[in-house]
């Protein structure tokens, strides 16, 4: 395992903690709620072409992957999903919901 259980249990909070955050959005966006804003500032403005509530499906979507791998202990957690390269626990920490490096953040 590569991650030890306490980092393991901290990462997971932290991917949970996004997917509340992004299901209280789309339940506002679903209620006629303008949240341009909100979403700039959680970095899903950049998806030209996509509604916000579809932008926010794709987020929790991302959301959910992580947390499976997470429960589920498989390794490919924390890796790009492109490349498999390591993320690094500095990054996970600051994103645990991260799947692409920064060479593939933008595919």
């Amino acid at each position: 395992m590569r991650f030890d259980p306490p980092t393991l249990a901290r990462l997971r909070k932290g991917v949970l903690k996004r997917g509340q955050v992004l299901a209280g959005l789309l339940a506002e966006v679903l209620a006629g709620k303008d949240k341009q804003r909100e979403l700039a500032a959680i970095g899903l403005s950049d998806r030209p072409g996509l509604r916000e509530e579809d932008r926010l499906r794709l987020a929790l979507d991302q959301v959910e992957a992580r947390r499976t791998l997470i429960d589920a202990g498989d390794d490919r957690y924390g890796r790009c999903d492109v490349c498999g390269e390591d993320l690094g626990l500095p990054a996970l920490d600051e994103m645990p919901w991260a799947d692409r490096c920064r060479a593939h953040a933008g595919a």
